[in-house]
């Protein structure tokens, strides 16, 4: 042993740099704890303190499995149903509640009278007459028609329509068109024009055709148009009338025999199957529901709507009849004041209003249906019989849906 190493071993002052207790620790662990610090870092940017949001109700919560499967289920055809497309339609609403297969293409069979209908009434030429040629006889469903005759563009609307006439199909486009083949080219011009990406037409009777399709939701495009005409609806409801010494009966069985049932149409071919859409006034409310491809439509139709109707409902908006919290206010003085409502706004922006609103609701939404009261006091703050008193807010979920104006009585 050298005289220094002695030395530094023997005197502490002089001895080499002392290890600091716990450094080497930290320097082995310092990659991770600088990683773990980057991470708390990101999460705080991230995330950060709350934000205070202006808004009179939380947001709506996030459906549970319950009711997501309860969702799935009204959304779907029940079992048992032999259509290979549905859809059903609230017209009112705009909503749709149930839904197969809607944009599958298949033989329309004669739903694509339809649109042979639609070109009709467009061009308003229904007081014209119109001589009956042996070509438009082309057999199976008919009108009765006989080459020679003469007929009115309406009366050959009727027996389109309730008959489901071939012959009336016939006669129509070449009239109409001068050529049926001409006719059936302002057929598809007009379905491209509407969107109808799923269609094509080959005839204006709806004879089974190769390339001739459509699909539910293209149909109902169709009937939508349709339903604006007064006398389409009067035609498609009618099951039995007489025009042109004829007696007509409409291929719609549900007229008459299922309650609310006010039209649509028929179709049925070998290569179709059995087609319908059925029209329902459902409470004042229009329902279309469409089947295609069936085996049995009738069945198929009364299943869907029954369906329908156990998953869905219109609620009113109003005030409720009994005495709440919502219909009373107190001034300064201690006086008890109650309010009454005065019509409903659909658009809070608009002027029109009506004494209640009913909202079409399925069974999950109606526990996210609330209102709320938004006063206005007066700057006085004394209240007086028929002054404006503020607004109730109907709300479902997050989403403003209407306001109704409240007055002091």
């Amino acid at each position: 042993m050298t005289v220094d190493k002695a030395r530094k071993r023997d005197n502490p002052k002089i001895a080499g740099p002392k290890a600091i207790p716990g450094r080497n620790l930290i320097a082995s662990r310092f990659p991770y704890l600088l990683t773990l610090y980057c991470l708390i870092a990101l999460l705080l940017c991230g995330f950060g303190p709350p934000t205070i949001v202006d808004r009179d109700a939380a947001p709506r919560q996030r459906y549970t499995v319950g009711q997501l499967r309860q969702i799935q289920r009204a959304h779907s055809p029940p079992p048992g149903i032999s259509a290979v497309s549905v859809l059903v339609y609230d017209l009112e609403s705009g909503r749709e509640l149930m839904e197969k297969a809607s944009h599958l293409p298949v033989s329309p069979a004669s739903l694509a009278k339809l649109m042979t209908a639609l070109l009709v009434l467009e061009q308003d030429r229904l007081s014209e007459r119109v001589t009956i040629q042996q070509d438009d006889l082309i057999g199976e469903a008919t009108m009765g028609l006989s080459a020679g005759e003469e007929l009115r563009v309406e009366e050959l609307l009727w027996g389109l329509l309730i008959p489901s006439g071939n012959d009336a199909a016939m006669a129509l486009a070449r009239h109409h068109a001068g050529q049926v083949d001409a006719f059936v080219e302002q057929m598809n011009f007009r379905a491209r024009d509407l969107g109808m990406g799923d269609t094509l037409f080959q005839n204006p009777n709806g004879f089974d055709a190769d390339g001739q399709v459509s699909s539910a939701r293209d149909l109902l495009t169709l009937v939508r148009l349709l339903w604006e005409y007064p006398l389409f609806r009067e035609i498609v409801g009618t099951s039995t009338t007489k025009v042109a010494n004829r007696e007509l009966h409409s291929t719609n069985r549900l007229l008459g025999s299922y309650t609310g049932a006010n039209g649509v149409k028929t179709g049925t071919t070998q290569r179709s199957g059995q087609s319908l859409i059925a029209g329902v006034d459902d409470g004042g409310h229009q329902l279309f529901a469409l089947v295609m491809g069936s085996s049995d439509r009738y069945h198929d139709v009364r299943l869907v709507l029954q369906a329908v109707r156990g998953n869905y409902g219109w609620v009113p908006l109003r005030m409720p009849n009994r005495p709440t919290a919502l219909d009373r206010l107190f001034d300064t003085e201690g006086n008890r004041w109650i309010l009454r409502a005065d019509g409903i706004n659909v658009d809070p922006a608009a002027m029109e209003a009506v004494p209640f609103l009913e909202r079409l609701l399925a069974g999950w939404e109606r526990g996210e249906l609330e209102v709320f009261r938004r006063l206005h006091p007066p700057p006085s703050g004394v209240w007086t019989a028929g002054m404006p008193a503020g607004i109730l807010e109907w709300r479902l979920g997050d989403s403003l849906i209407a306001t109704q104006r409240l007055f002091v009585q």
